[in-house]
């Protein structure tokens, strides 16, 4: 049983940090918006697995279609009808996520859009947005996490994906564009493999295993400029790099966001859904149709964007010194399924 009076006092502590999002946003000019948490159809990433929900109207039609994994599909669909500056707070829902630690199955997330904008912009707002929010709460430009203090002082550190692989891993990603030359670097490592696997599962090994862990955990890090394959919604750096406009932000161990300048070229946004509709299909997953209202927005002509997801649990974890989400949220999925 929780102690009731610390589960109150964070409670007031979290509903504070949200009205100071709200505030923050609305005095930099954005629009707070609503949209769908019910969808017909889901994002086709293939590493996440929406919910499907079964439905009848008054009339008994059926009816299917998913918990958002993120609002992103309805918020770039704002974009297209001229919403220049929106953001949201809403909840998201994933399955296969652990009970615990940093992950539940509903959780909150934030996300803000810029037109005319790229994923410069939205390092400086993110940067902007964390260090108000520890003034704020802490007094200071700084918070204690896990017996780590960080200054959240903006400019953050920035490390590219490349330069993180060479640090890291001493890999260099420019000679492992071709899978069979990945696979050999991981072999020479140890990993065990198999014939299933993607050059995304090598990716993910080695950052998962060697980078992630390593990350500073006395300073926020962003790390940037994704390979393509790891940023199928990101805009190329140009027509023919390797490389997208993506990047995450770690605090403290956290991974806290994700980011994009946003693929805007409807053709290319298609052709990339269907190599992940593969994947899928490969890894024995449900094949989930593509939007095509998010494809004829793309299509009716969006200008240069950027835009980014923002895990609200974690950063209230990070602000509020919390270390399992379970002892964060009232009524956790670990408390109410189990």
């Amino acid at each position: 049983m929780k102690d009731n009076q610390n589960l109150k006092n964070i409670q007031v502590q979290r509903a504070k940090i949200i009205d100071l999002i709200r505030e923050f946003f609305k005095k930099a000019g954005f629009l707070e918006v609503e949209t769908p948490i019910l969808v017909p159809y889901a994002g086709t990433e293939p590493y996440l697995d929406p919910i499907k929900i079964n439905f009848r109207d008054d009339k008994g039609t059926n009816y299917s279609g998913y918990l958002i994994t993120s609002p992103e599909y309805s918020l770039k669909k704002l974009l297209a009808l001229g919403f220049d500056k929106i953001f949201e707070i809403t909840k998201a829902f994933r399955q296969k996520e652990a009970f615990g630690g940093y992950h539940n199955i509903e959780f909150s997330l934030l996300e803000w859009y810029r037109l005319n904008s790229n994923y410069r912009q939205i390092m400086k707002d993110v940067e902007n947005l964390i260090y108000f929010l520890a003034k704020k709460i802490n007094k200071k430009s700084s918070v204690s996490y896990l017996g780590q203090k960080i200054d959240l002082t903006p400019p953050w550190r920035m490390i590219s994906v490349k330069e993180a692989f060479k640090i890291y891993s001493q890999i260099d990603l420019e000679k492992v564009k071709k899978f069979n030359d990945f696979k050999k670097i991981l072999i020479s490592k140890n990993y065990s493999l198999n014939k299933e696997n993607t050059w995304d599962d090598l990716f993910f090994l080695i950052f998962l295993n060697e980078i992630e862990p390593c990350l500073p955990k006395n300073q926020p890090v962003i790390i940037y400029d994704y390979p393509l394959p790891q940023a199928a919604l990101a805009k190329k750096k140009n027509p023919k790099s390797f490389y997208a406009e993506r990047f995450e932000v770690y605090i403290g161990g956290l991974e806290i966001a994700n980011a994009f300048s946003e693929l805007t070229d409807y053709k290319e946004q298609e052709k990339r859904l269907k190599q992940e509709q593969k994947l899928r299909k490969k890894l024995k997953k449900e094949i989930i149709p593509i939007d095509k209202e998010f494809i004829f927005a793309l299509k009716s002509g969006i200008p240069a964007s950027a835009g980014i997801a923002l895990g609200i649990d974690r950063l209230q974890m990070l602000l509020l010194d919390i270390e399992d989400i379970n002892d964060l949220l009232i009524f956790p999925a670990k408390q109410i399924f189990n």
